[in-house]
């Protein structure tokens, strides 16, 4: 594999760590090889390191999470070169142990950081303890990050600087890897919607991101959020109705998020405007920050498809990483045409995710622009690493048991010798001998019979003279011994020679040898030498007894020393004065054995613990085998493993035992024991036995592991006739093969060539697609090979690529040993992806009837008081703009209710009236005490285009959105009685009202009166001033639209620039820390005498800012019932008309989605009462008191 462009990876909580765990995992077996060494090779890499220009940062509450990751899982050898290119963020908890403690100190202490995103203290909920996680509650998790960088961003930002730092130093290995100079960087956060902390944190982990970069003033960054969807959780794994109430306002945040960045909106002014923070963050101590234009183009959304497990589905994750970094820039081709246009990006990623596409433009809804983005990635691999996992724990238990239990020919005669060498390798080759002292011979040698007795005599006491003093000799030695004694490498010198089953055997002993110390063994002569020594058969402990020594020949001669008789009674004493002396040694070694034995325990421990494990690993492979083979055999989907062609992994296996015995020059009837201690050399034995200490399977995983680098190696390689074909054939000779290469099929099997051509047409299987509407584009990388033209030819006509994709499929040849299919759905809003409409559904059912668990104020980052489901200041602003022009050319009649508070509405596509006219029915509700309900239009709209599952919404819509008054470009239309009337008569009145019922309720009301105000005082006086698209309209806003019909002079028109003058905010004033607070009517100060005019003055400032008292409130009741009256002329229709021919229309209307039915006017007094409502204090028509009850 070839690395075009660098990469920074960032995963965040669980899932993060699981998909970059995955993605370190791939990149080391691609770049590094089965063995580890591939770089080590080409530029002297440490084993496993990975190229500097690949950099992995995670950060998770969870430290054991953390601690899963691959730099503490793997030997410690390796710890050092995992480090380099990965870095966990540990110390991004705070100093607490419960959320309730960070939350009051951020209160006190970080108040207005803090002030629009922390909910009150009223509900909260107790996360503890907070090393665990943010209990699945994104506000707990965002508000133990604001904690910790209480004093500064340096806990976040020092592993992410350390990270940018070597990828701007990794020029030099990026060239070597095929890649050109750092340019620019690909950076990939990935997290899931459905828990706590990632949900909770990468928001600011974006800003961060972009801030790190920044400080290092490194360009042409881009930066790619992977989105795990809430669907890939099962309900035991963190999935289920709370994963869906955090997804719901995660993704609204993040896109809301990436619409700023593909549509900037920038006023010409600069300098000290008062604006409000907009999607900047504000961090302790720190300036706002904020994302730098286009650094944030789109969002990956990942839900998985049926049958796709979450495993795969992060498999699926990876693959698409992989694929965009592997792929060289400018070197592609679109369906037979090369790629004129990647110059213009500084990565293959920004170029195959970005070229051509319009994200800018609004969605069909009016809601959101469409910067949202699925992918699903297939890819067929030769699971190499799988294969060789299964074939080396096989060979092992097969060896390890022959081994272990087969009698070994080595301890016949080689166990006695070794265990000799084990104590002079251990410093005790004294105890081995047990030296005694020589005992002096007569000189001259004595004749007759009473001399040699005399000298025999001399003899026993020279003996007793020498065991006194070899006893001080002995002790001396003894203790010297036991302070020099190392068994451990006495040990590790005998692993050199040996295997450590046979090292086992002579440490511990052969029972069933004939040989007395082969049955003891080392440690069974170390626990021998410190007793009494077994007594020879005759000896006594007193000295023998000086025989009566009779001359020769009846005593004619004398006796001499060499008689037999003499030379009987010396052997007695020399077997004595030999065990008498031994006794010495042994009882020396004895008073020693408080020194020695804890080593000698030890030795024997840490060498049974290795085998032990072994054996371990023998007995439990067989059921793990089973297990492995059942989940490389099974069906996957968006996985595809192209498995050998044998008809079973047996022979399979014996295929490739029998070539390893061939190729390391082993006999015919060799066998796997004999492969073992051939692959396996006794530097790795040693190596391994230190390892055991301290980690007994991990030892057994070296062994294994060198095993599979083996076996990997062997895969791709032929065999030594030519009629013996690679074990596996690598993908590209396969591709090339399938499309005709006649020297590519000389080299794989017949077999292997049928499997691979099923396995690629069944790659893709039916439904497997990203979710959404949006644009479809597919990249197909495979394996570079010569014949370029057939091969993608042989791709397009096997792949069943999905239909809405055959004139966007772009083919890429990679140095990779697979082929990857990198499904792309871009150019939508979140209302366009089902999954994302399934989670603010559950968010608006979730809103209509709170559960107590469902605690919604902390399931967000921005803002806990914003009521909108999806759509922001901005997107009300032009929808209503439109839905005005609709009411301008009478295409919304009033079907319930009231024309002033209508019950339900119905808005037609077209001018055309009648039933055979398609249109859209809202319900309003009801709001008695002359609220109008208008103000829940744009609510209405928007809980529409969400909860209605149609897939006609969106032309609905898309009708809607391009709505303007018939004959704008001419001299214009008049505009229909119930616009006149709402503009102004009910918006001047619902004003006076709003204030009067501020000024009464107060406080109590705050929270119903503020949208409302919103809607009166800034989105509508807004939408009137939204310029047309038209560039031929005769005026440019409904508002001089309207003078200019009427014959009267409008005033100079309003520029676009008007509409982002800032104004100050009230201070009690909330923006949900998400979008910019536009001035009244998104203008500046030139529309203010229209506003006056037709609004009434006293409400030009800001909601909140005056409480003035409005006048008599009967005389508005009065004014309402003759609104009323004029109303029931509108659509042709008097006080009487029968309206049940529109309730009828089935196939137009909208309904809620409540469970609810049309509500009829006939029902309205059953309601219950908004707290605005006008009753007196106590009334008992209503059954309860209104909320500022005290009177006037």
């Amino acid at each position: 594999m070839k690395i075009f462009q660098p990469m920074l990876f960032v995963g965040l909580g669980g899932t993060g760590g699981l998909v970059g765990a995955e993605l370190e995992r791939r990149l080391r077996a691609e770049l590094c090889g089965p063995d580890g060494m591939a770089l080590s090779r080409q530029n002297g890499h440490a084993p496993f390191q990975l190229p500097d220009c690949l950099q992995f940062v995670y950060a998770d509450y969870s430290e054991s999470d953390l601690q899963r990751l691959p730099q503490f899982n793997v030997d410690p050898s390796l710890r050092a070169a995992y480090s380099r290119t990965s870095r966990a963020t540990h110390n991004l908890l705070p100093n607490f142990d419960a959320s309730p403690e960070v939350t009051k100190m951020l209160r006190a202490v970080l108040r207005d950081e803090v002030a629009d995103w922390l909910p009150p203290r009223m509900d909260e909920p107790k996360v503890t303890p907070l090393h665990a996680g943010a209990g699945q509650l994104p506000t707990v998790g965002r508000a133990a990050l604001f904690a910790t960088l209480r004093h500064g961003l340096n806990p976040v930002l020092e592993p992410l600087l350390q990270a940018i730092d070597a990828i701007a130093k990794a020029g030099g290995e990026l060239s070597e890897l095929g890649g050109g100079k750092v340019n620019g960087c690909d950076v990939f956060v990935a997290f899931s919607v459905a828990g706590g902390t990632g949900a909770g944190i990468f928001l600011d982990y974006l800003h961060l991101i972009n801030y790190a970069f920044q400080l290092r003033r490194f360009d042409g960054v881009k930066i790619y959020p992977l989105v795990v969807m809430p669907s890939s959780f099962g309900t035991a794994t963190g999935g289920g109705r709370e994963a869906e109430l955090n997804a719901a306002r995660a993704l609204v945040d993040l896109f809301r998020l990436v619409d700023t960045q593909n549509a900037p909106s920038e006023g010409h002014e600069i300098g000290d405007l008062d604006q409000e923070l907009g999607l900047g963050i504000r961090y302790p101590g720190m300036t706002p920050i904020r994302l730098r234009t286009g650094i944030l183009p789109t969002g990956f959304l990942f839900s998985p498809t049926a049958g796709i497990r979450a495993d795969d589905l992060r498999r699926s994750i990876v693959s698409l990483v992989m694929s965009l970094i592997g792929t060289e820039l400018g070197d592609g081709r679109t369906a037979g045409r090369t790629m004129a246009a990647d110059d213009d990006f500084t990565t293959f990623a920004a170029s195959f995710i970005n070229r051509g596409v319009q994200r800018s433009a609004v969605s069909p809804t009016g809601i959101g622009r469409q910067g949202v983005s699925t992918s699903l990635v297939a890819s067929m691999t030769a699971p190499m690493d799988q294969l060789a996992d299964l074939v080396a724990g096989r060979l092992l238990r097969t060896a390890v048991t022959d081994l272990v239990e087969r009698p070994r020919a080595e301890l016949r005669d080689g166990a006695v010798p070794m265990i000799r060498q084990l104590f002079a390798d251990s410093h005790l080759e004294e105890l081995w001998e047990r030296r005694q002292l020589p005992v002096p011979e007569p000189d001259p040698l004595p004749r007759g019979g009473r001399n040699i007795e005399a000298a025999l005599g001399e003899r026993i006491a020279d003996m007793q003279r020498l065991l006194f003093d070899l006893r001080a000799e002995a002790d001396r030695t003894a203790a010297a011994m036991a302070d020099r004694f190392a068994p451990r490498p006495a040990i590790d010198k005998l692993l050199q020679t040996v295997d450590p089953f046979l090292a086992e055997r002579i440490v511990r002993g052969v029972p069933d040898s004939d040989e007395r110390i082969a049955q003891l063994g080392f440690l069974g002569m170390l626990d021998a030498r410190a007793r009494t020594p077994q007594r020879p058969p005759g000896v006594t402990e007193q000295p023998p007894k000086i025989p009566r020594i009779k001359g020769q020949l009846g005593g004619l001669a004398p006796a001499r020393w060499g008689d037999d008789d003499v030379q009987a009674a010396i052997q007695e004493q020399d077997l004595w004065y030999q065990w008498r002396s031994r006794q010495v040694w042994h009882e020396a070694w004895r008073e020693q054995q408080m020194h020695w034995q804890p080593q000698a325990d030890a030795a024997g421990t840490d060498l049974v613990r290795m085998v032990n494990a072994f054996r371990r690993h023998s007995d439990q492979e067989r059921k793990t085998a089973q297990h492995k083979a059942r989940e490389l055999y099974e069906d996957r989907t968006g996985i595809s493993y192209l498995l050998p062609p044998q008809r079973s992994l047996n022979d399979f296996y014996e295929d490739v035992v029998g070539r390893l015995i061939h190729r390391e020059a082993l006999r015919e009837n060799d066998d796997e024991a004999d492969l073992l201690l051939k692959l396996v050399d006794g530097d790795t034995w040693r190596q391994v036995h230190g390892m055991s200490r301290r980690d007994p399977e991990g030892a057994v995983a070296r062994v294994k592991g060198q095993l599979e680098a083996r076996i990997t190696r062997l895969f791709a390689e032929s065999g030594a006739h030519l009629e013996q074909r690679p074990l596996l054939p690598s993908m590209g000779t396969l591709l090339a093969a399938a499309a005709g290469d006649g020297e590519a099929k000389d080299q794989v099997s017949k077999e292997a060539l049928d499997l691979f051509g099923r396995k690629l047409t069944g790659l893709l299987p039916v439904g497997f697609t990203p979710e959404g509407t949006g644009l479809l584009r597919v990249l197909v990388t495979y394996p570079r090979v010569q014949a370029v033209e057939e091969v993608q030819e042989f791709l397009g006509k096997t792949l069943r690529l999905p239909s809405d994709a055959k004139n966007s499929v772009e083919y890429r040849g990679v140095e990779s040993d697979s082929i990857t299919v990198v499904l792309f759905r871009s150019e939508m809003s979140l209302t366009q992806v089902p999954e994302a409409r399934k989670v603010l559904r559950q968010w608006a059912r979730a809103k209509d009837s709170e559960q107590a668990q469902d605690v919604l104020r902390w399931r967000q980052r921005l803002g806990y008081r914003d009521s909108w489901m999806v759509s922001g200041e901005e997107d009300r602003r032009v929808i209503l703009h439109r839905l005005l022009c609709c009411m301008w050319n009478g295409q919304v009649d009033v079907v319930d209710g009231d024309p002033a508070s209508p019950d339900r509405v119905r808005l037609r596509l077209h001018p055309e009236k009648g039933t055979h006219v398609p249109g859209v029915r809202l319900r309003l509700g009801d709001y008695p005490g002359g609220v109008s309900s208008w103000a829940e239009l744009l609510r209405s709209y928007e809980r529409w285009t969400v909860l209605d599952d149609e897939r006609i919404v969106e032309d609905y819509c898309r009708e809607l959105m391009q709505a303007q008054p018939q004959g704008l470009a001419r001299a214009g239309s008049e505009p229909h009685p119930l616009f006149v009337d709402l503009v102004e008569k009910v918006a001047p009145r619902q004003l006076e009202l709003l204030a009067e019922r501020r000024e009464r309720g107060g406080e109590r009301i705050e929270g119903w009166v503020r949208p409302l105000w919103e809607f009166w005082a800034e989105t509508l006086p807004a939408a009137l001033d939204t310029e047309f698209g038209d560039q031929r309209a005769v005026q440019p806003t409904l508002r001089t639209l309207l003078e200019h019909i009427r014959g009267g002079t409008p005033t100079a028109p309003r520029t676009r620039d008007d509409f982002s003058a800032s104004r100050r905010p009230a201070p009690d004033e909330d923006d949900w820390g998400t979008t910019q607070v536009s001035s009244r009517g998104s203008g500046g100060a030139g529309g203010q005498d229209e506003y006056d005019r037709d609004y009434g003055g006293g409400y030009d400032k800001p909601y909140g800012s005056e409480r003035g008292d409005t006048g008599s409130r009967s005389g508005g009741r009065r004014e309402e019932q003759e609104e009323r009256e004029e109303y029931d002329d509108y659509d042709g229709r008097g006080p009487g008309s029968d309206r049940r021919r529109d309730r009828v229309e089935r196939d137009e209307e909208y309904e809620e989605y409540n469970g609810r039915g049309p509500s009829p006017s006939s029902e309205r007094e059953d309601r219950p009462r908004t707290p605005w409502d006008d009753d007196k204090p106590g009334d008992t028509g209503t059954g309860r008191d209104v909320p500022w009850g005290g009177g006037e």
